[in-house]
């Protein structure tokens, strides 16, 4: 019954948004400069905030003598640690102390950790993705769309999940993030 948990992959928290917004600016402009280069761009994006997912504490080491390492439990000796984390000064970006080890501890050799699965969570998400679109039309039904798109508008740092093997030097230690803000141009023909 201690494999009874959240799932690896449970978000209990989902906030999304998506839009479209035509902007404005020059519409019915009588010079073709204007109209053609300034004029009739289009706006769109998703905006994503969302909670952390289930982290697994487990030991390094086989403490039940099964064979089996990685997998194992620890025992639960405190109250569940919440995510607190603070900044590693030795090696920044990285983050230390997330999670409070004292709340851990070895089980006795030959047994199984009291511990439930997936009872830590990792940091939250928070990511906004965006568009900046514009048809250009070449005559007929054809049109040149210009595209600019931007993942991570913000540049959002979207922390990965904390090292979770108890008893290793690396516990509670986030040293891996998201991917940072990327943008790229683009255009195609639609005919």
């Amino acid at each position: 019954w201690r494999d009874y948990g959240p799932s690896n992959w449970d978000v209990p928290h989902r906030f999304v948004a998506s839009y479209i917004y035509d902007l404005p600016f020059l519409k019915d402009s009588t010079q073709p400069f204007l109209k053609y280069v300034v004029a009739g761009w289009q706006v769109s994006g998703v905006t994503t905030i969302q909670s952390g997912t289930p982290v697994n504490a487990t030991l390094s080491t086989d403490r039940a003598n099964i064979g089996i390492t990685g997998q194992q439990r620890p025992d639960l000796v405190g109250a569940i640690p919440s995510l607190d984390c603070v900044p590693n000064p030795a090696s920044p970006p990285q983050l230390m102390n997330c999670y409070d080890a004292a709340a851990f501890a070895l089980p006795a050799q030959f047994t199984f950790g009291n511990a439930d699965r997936n009872i830590l969570r990792g940091p939250k998400s928070v990511t906004t993705d965006l568009s900046l679109m514009k048809n250009v039309p070449l005559g007929g039904t054809a049109t040149f769309q210009i595209r600019v798109e931007m993942f991570n508008l913000f540049n959002t740092v979207n922390w990965g999940n904390p090292n979770a093997s108890f008893g290793s030097t690396n516990f509670g230690r986030i040293t891996s993030a998201g991917t940072m803000r990327q943008v790229q141009l683009g255009g195609k023909v639609l005919f």
